[in-house]
């Protein structure tokens, strides 16, 4: 299923790329590098594989709460404790 690989693919790239325990980053910023670390969703708008940004950010906040600091994100978009 679609939403299966989508998580496995940005739990591959939070691995990679995330820190939990210190700073923080906006929701913009991980979305940002997220399609730049998978190239086939670099743009929303992709015929082949498309990925509205919301969507990121969905898989953001379960993946936070599952294994980043646990934090809820900011009303400004803000999640602590991971950069």
């Amino acid at each position: 299923e679609r939403d299966v690989l989508l998580y496995q693919e940005f739990d591959e790239f939070a691995l990679k790329r995330l820190i939990v325990g210190q700073g923080s980053c906006h929701r913009s910023d991980v979305i940002s590098a997220f399609r730049r670390y998978n190239p086939k969703y670099r743009r929303a708008d992709s015929e082949q594989y498309p990925l509205a940004d919301i969507e990121i950010e969905r898989i953001l906040r379960k993946w936070n709460r599952q294994f980043g600091s646990g934090s809820e994100m900011s009303s400004a978009g803000f999640f602590s404790g991971i950069t």
